[in-house]
């Protein structure tokens, strides 16, 4: 190597290590200035918020293996953090406040955020994960999920709160485990268990010094009887006993029927120190003779009691409640129902003619041009489609053509962020027939229910250019 290669190699040594020095790093992936652009605003309108105490966020690409598109607002997602003071006014109104920021962070890219709050007269620490909608266009306002948060805080034992996170029930924090069968058998009272937000939840207590020292109950409205609390009541007054889980809601996801098919059922389970407490606590589930739930269609509960720590030699002792350990399985465990024979498949439709097809090409290309031109008008400037016409595939079998046009609304040369309109424009939509239709990697669908609309779906994103928007027609 040259004196000056050596002179090169030595000044960019030292750039790099300046860099470094400094927080920056040339290896650490940089978001697009369209989602840096949308969490910094959210944070600062957060942090200007009355009663907000503290805000924190962040910015993470999903994979820093996947060596994706990091250019796209779709390859990262935020996380963001609200603190509100313990002193803060109007929860309710403030909680829908930070979920309106937050929502508007999800319109450019997908967002975690927790808002953190004290509820009650005791000052339950209370969390509601948002956006509150979860994907779901029917979802509870974060207002109302305070409200529920006020009615739970209500109850003496409880010590916090989790609400809003999608497809998990409401979990409930107890003080000790003696605390869970009367904070279940409380919350069994309030005026809107059973139903809603509230239509199962999760009672908990979790010793943080000890791992297995745990009891939790998730129950609702049917599972599981006041008896059944009772006995899990008894149960953790056990010396011997370390832990008990109780489960008494049917799972929806793709566990609702049992891992192996054989069907779902409650289940009890019971960690112990010691053998001999083993055979005690299994000899009170045999001899169980009470009610089990609260409906006589529910399936008897299983139970398994183990030993911590597990040994190879020790074995579990295993059963269903009321029947004695190594009774078959008995035949009440809720299955599907069999799916009903499909219906016989529509006569097939009477292919277009040339002219035909020609008529609803020229039709739907008019149409499309008019819906990407309406949402410029909306966003107060306009973009320059693109319509092609394509060919559609069915099974890969070519079976006539449609409509697809395209065009990026650069609404940041008229607005400082693009939320209005695209709140707009998704609001034209809606009231146009269209209705959310899911999306991914921050792209939202819309699409109608109708076979001979002109517009078959729509799509629309934030970029670092503006607001993406698709329409696609019908074959």
């Amino acid at each position: 190597m040259t004196r000056r290669s050596r002179m090169v190699v030595a000044a960019s040594l030292a750039a790099l290590l300046a860099l470094t020095a400094s927080g920056c790093s040339l290896l650490k992936p940089q978001p697009p200035g369209v989602v840096s652009s949308a969490v910094d605003h959210a944070v600062t309108e957060l942090r200007s918020t009355a009663g907000v105490a503290s805000v924190t966020s962040s910015v993470t690409p999903y994979d820093l293996m996947d060596g994706g598109p990091l250019s796209n607002a779709s390859a990262w997602y935020a996380s963001i953090s609200v603190e509100t003071k313990p002193n803060a006014a109007d929860l309710p109104g403030l909680a829908d406040a930070v979920a309106d920021r937050i929502a508007a962070v999800k319109r450019v890219v997908p967002v975690d955020g927790q808002l953190h709050l004290s509820v009650g007269a005791h000052g339950v620490g209370t969390t509601i994960s948002l956006p509150v909608d979860g994907g779901s266009s029917d979802a509870t306002p974060a207002s109302q999920l305070v409200t529920t948060a006020e009615q739970i805080a209500s109850i003496d034992s409880v010590s916090s709160i989790e609400l809003g996170r999608p497809h998990n029930p409401p979990s409930i924090g107890v003080t000790s485990s003696a605390d869970v069968p009367a904070a279940a058998t409380a919350v069994r009272q309030l005026p809107d268990f059973g139903v809603g937000d509230l239509a199962s939840v999760t009672v908990l207590y979790s010793a943080s010094d000890e791992p297995h020292n745990t009891t939790r109950v998730t129950m609702d409205a049917a599972s599981p009887s006041p008896e059944v609390l009772s006995l899990i009541g008894r149960l953790t007054a056990e010396p011997g006993v370390a832990s008990v889980f109780f489960t008494g809601v049917q799972p929806t996801d793709g566990q609702q029927f049992g891992a192996d098919g054989s069907g779902w059922r409650p289940a009890l389970s019971v960690g112990v120190n010691d053998e001999q407490t083993q055979a005690a606590v299994a000899s009170e589930l045999e001899a169980f003779a009470d009610p089990q739930a609260l409906d006589a269609a529910m399936p008897r509960s299983s139970f398994d009691v183990t030993v911590y720590p597990q040994d190879m030699s020790r074995v579990n002792v295993d059963g269903f409640v009321g029947l004695p350990a190594g009774s078959p399985a008995p035949d009440d465990a809720r299955k599907p129902t069999p799916s009903p024979a499909p219906a016989p498949p529509p006569p097939p439709r009477a292919p277009e003619t040339p002219d035909e097809q020609a008529a609803r090409v020229a039709n739907d290309q008019v149409a499309i041009a008019q819906l990407l031109d309406a949402a410029g008008d909306i966003a107060g400037i306009r973009g320059t489609p693109t319509i092609q016409t394509v060919v559609c595939q069915a099974e890969g079998i070519d079976s006539g053509l449609r409509v697809e046009g395209s065009v990026v609304i650069p609404v940041f040369e008229v607005a400082k962020t693009a939320d209005a309109a695209y709140a707009a424009i998704t609001d034209s939509w809606k009231a146009a027939g269209m209705s959310p239709a899911g999306g991914a990697m921050g792209r939202l669908a819309f699409g109608t229910a109708s076979t001979t609309a002109p517009v078959q779906q729509t799509t629309i994103r934030g970029t670092t250019d503006g607001l993406s928007i698709t329409a696609q027609g019908r074959c």
